[in-house]
């Protein structure tokens, strides 16, 4: 299976499986700031950076524009800033940290500090740990598919991964708007 089609499935499963915040996110418009004097405004630098090396590793770079291409951390950022309830936050600040928890227990290193090959060893452990996790039917939702559900809404949101070759973008009538405040509209668009 190609990524493209992989992408097309996880989009669909996605779908039928989003949270009610996730829902409202896409719902209300969410868009990465694109300034080049942006800072994060919910994680930290460091957080950032790991939640940047995560989402590429959902979707990384081929032939179509990757998750950095659309700048999906910062899109990460700003729904979980704007949309997420303060227990959400808290859940994913703490569980953020599994990634870098199960690095140096494997290989002595934050993830950031592996190599391709060693973060793909802690991915599948990261994997591995949300499917035991979800068939214990634990309260919550695993830091692994939030990222998943966060990078994927925010890809197929972004300007670069609507017009990057995933999506089909014709633009009736106008230019490419990601987000138009719903102030400015009145109404929420219907395809």
């Amino acid at each position: 299976m190609d990524r493209r089609e992989a992408l097309k499935i996880s989009s669909l499963i996605l779908g039928y499986s989003l949270t009610g915040t996730s829902a409202m996110i896409l719902l209300n418009g969410c868009k990465a700031d694109p300034k080049t004097d942006w800072s994060p405004s919910f994680l930290s630098e460091d957080e950032l950076q790991l939640v940047s090396e995560i989402a590429e590793m959902i979707l990384p770079k081929t032939e179509t524009p990757g998750a950095k291409d659309a700048q999906c951390e910062r899109y990460i950022d700003a729904a979980l800033h704007v949309f997420a309830k303060p227990e959400e936050q808290k859940d994913f600040k703490t569980n953020l940290h599994i990634f870098d928890e199960k690095a140096k227990e494997k290989f002595t290193k934050a993830f950031l500090a592996l190599n391709q090959n060693e973060k793909e060893k802690i991915m599948d452990l990261v994997v591995k740990d949300m499917k035991e996790f979800e068939a214990a039917k634990k309260e919550g939702k695993h830091i692994f598919r939030r990222l998943k559900e966060l990078t994927i809404s925010g890809y197929c949101t972004s300007e670069v991964g609507v017009k990057g070759g995933l999506l089909e973008f014709r633009p009736v009538p106008g230019p490419y708007q990601g987000c138009i405040d719903y102030a400015n509209i009145g109404k929420t668009w219907a395809l």
